[in-house]
């Protein structure tokens, strides 16, 4: 499988190619006019590049892009514990992207709860902060649907240009075994990462 750089560069480039694409289909296929499809087309754009740098599917292994999160790693533990690595709950074209993104809004949802009532213990009164994003995201939601349409089908792109790269290498490489030549390289360690307990401190 391509490495992180190379995966990044997928990402960049599939995002320059999605951002006409997006116009178009908007203005032709969905009849907006072309100032109400610019904003759509930027989320859908920025959705694709936050989805396929920072919310990899490769997420679900210690490698370079849990590392982009810094000392925040430590959220996508459970997550990696949990999901297999190249599954269907990983690299999937749509279920899981959207698995991912729902899982750092619970993450992010109990944080915010377990800080509130960690606070609440000591005589620190906290804003039910937790209840007010819930309701902000639902009526980002009612009153943007087009936005937040063009902002998830983003995030699953993002994440499609990863996983079908990984496909494309591993099928190529069966296909040129079959054809007797053989690819030395190896990629299962296609991240060049290293565990977390093996990098020198």
């Amino acid at each position: 499988m391509p490495d992180a750089r190379t995966h990044d560069m997928i990402t960049y480039a599939t995002a320059v190619a999605l951002a006409p694409l997006s116009q178009v289909a908007q203005v032709s296929l969905l009849g907006l006019p072309q100032l109400a499809a610019w904003p759509n087309s930027a989320w859908l754009v920025i959705a694709h590049i936050i989805s396929g740098v920072m919310f990899s599917p490769d997420l679900d292994l210690d490698s370079a892009i849990d590392n982009r999160w810094g000392i925040f790693f430590w959220i996508w533990r459970p997550y990696m514990w949990l999901v297999p690595h190249r599954s269907f709950w990983s690299h999937s074209l749509v279920i899981a992207p959207l698995l991912r993104l729902a899982y750092f809004y619970v993450v992010m949802i109990g944080l915010i709860i377990g800080g509130t009532w960690l606070l609440g213990l000591v005589g620190i009164v906290v804003p039910d902060y937790h209840t007010q994003i819930v309701r902000a995201l639902s009526q980002i939601s009612a009153d943007h649907p087009d936005t937040v349409t063009a902002f998830l089908v983003g995030f699953c792109t993002g994440s499609a240009a990863h996983s079908i790269a990984d496909w494309l290498v591993t099928g190529g490489k069966q296909i040129l075994r079959r054809v007797g030549i053989r690819v030395t390289r190896d990629y299962r360690n296609h991240d060049r990462y290293v565990p977390r307990y093996r990098r020198r401190t």
